[in-house]
């Protein structure tokens, strides 16, 4: 009896790696054929036939036009359903709460935003949260189509394993079981992370046609953070912490950091830090980035001083994993261009040469990374794991 529950486990397992890697195929490519399909995963034609049988079945994949090659008969293209599901990505920073609803081929399709701030409680701020995610829900299921569960990015130290926010420092929030809370309330798988993680799965997955290997995605606002895709796959470290870029010491001498020490990295790169070298009270940073415009020579020398420690950092990284990549996003994204070249010749300079060789440094386009990849958490784990949907219909 052992031996039968073992030989199910191993064909359940097989079953899984063929959806999984057929799925993730169509993403890459688009549309492909079942002989397409079966020679590029080395599969026979029929096991091909059958998992696509399934995948039709549980409306992961649609049929699309005939091809036709030669004098043989034509085959049907396959292509994920747009309709095959919808998932939520939600964030919740300092200053805004942002949900958006995403199709199975990774199409934003809704978006809603609230304000958030310092002056509410955590208790108010989760409650314009959930209002928007149920929104997201209704708006959805009204559209006809099925949720696939949320996504959800903090800037934070965050228990992804485990569904927890462990700790929010510009948010004060501690322990915060938003899997358990959210499950409940919603009735949906519920996924959590760093919103840096979210913002690199998110980029790498659907934005970077280059398809690095190896890529960090720099979140750079009051706080900073690295997601990291490492060989492919992102990398959360042993406790699922790793990324806390902003914390890296850059100066020995440096300023009081809101950890307990000095000379972390986000004392010198950031809104806070801004504000600081510029003498004002708060950053507005589309003022910041109208005066770069016109030459401000004040700005001008304290974002360039800034961008001299962006690369610092940076060549840091590099050395230490060796990258394809680096994407720079969040808050101040709006400014980050005007940083580009000092940056990139301060990593020139600082950087290790055989691994800054193909290095390269861009600014993301787009300004909703980590919501978008907050629902690419949702789409990740039916990607990995499409058995769980198909054996629920």
């Amino acid at each position: 009896m052992q031996r039968l529950k073992d030989k199910k486990a191993d064909q359940l397992t097989v079953r899984r790696f063929n959806m999984s890697a057929i799925l993730k195929l169509l993403r890459e490519r688009g549309t492909l054929a079942r002989a397409d399909l079966a020679k590029e995963l080395g599969m026979t034609r029929n096991t091909a036939s059958n998992i696509v049988a399934d995948l039709l079945q549980a409306k992961l994949v649609v049929e699309t036009e005939f091809r036709r090659e030669g004098a043989g008969r034509p085959g049907l293209l396959l292509e994920l359903a747009h309709d095959g599901g919808f998932a939520i990505g939600a964030e919740i920073d300092i200053s805004r709460i942002i949900v958006e609803v995403v199709d199975f081929r990774g199409k934003m399709l809704w978006e809603e935003s609230a304000k958030s701030g310092p002056h509410l409680s955590q208790s108010e701020i989760l409650s314009r949260a959930e209002t928007l995610v149920q929104n997201a829900l209704d708006w959805g299921t009204g559209e006809g189509l099925r949720p696939l569960g949320i996504g959800l990015g903090l800037a934070g130290l965050v228990d992804s394993e485990n569904g927890i926010l462990t700790y929010a420092p510009t948010l004060g929030w501690k322990d915060v079981p938003f899997q358990r809370l959210w499950g409940e309330r919603f009735a949906v798988p519920v996924h959590i992370d760093n919103e840096a993680n979210t913002s690199a799965l998110g980029y790498h997955t659907y934005a970077d046609r280059s398809k690095a290997r190896n890529l960090a995605y720099l979140s750079i606002g009051v706080g900073m953070a690295a997601g990291l895709m490492l060989d492919g796959h992102p990398f959360h470290g042993s406790r699922g912490f790793a990324g806390q870029a902003g914390h890296m010491k850059i100066r020995t001498d440096g300023e009081p950091c809101t950890c307990g020490d000095h000379g972390c990295w986000v004392t010198e790169v950031g809104l806070p830090a801004l504000a600081r070298k510029t003498g004002v009270a708060e950053i507005d940073i589309d003022k910041t980035a109208e005066a770069l415009r016109l030459k401000d020579p004040t700005v001008c020398a304290t974002v360039d001083e800034m961008a001299e420690m962006l690369g610092l950092g940076i060549a840091n990284l590099v050395n230490l994993f060796n990258l394809d990549t680096v994407v720079l996003g969040g808050a101040m994204r709006p400014i980050l261009s005007h940083m580009l070249n000092e940056t990139r010749r301060t990593v020139d300079q600082r950087a290790l040469s055989h691994p800054r060789a193909n290095v390269k440094i861009k600014v993301s386009g787009r300004d909703d990374d980590g919501v978008f990849g907050a629902a690419c958490l949702v789409l990740d784990s039916i990607m990995n794991d499409p058995v769980k949907l198909v054996r629920s219909l």
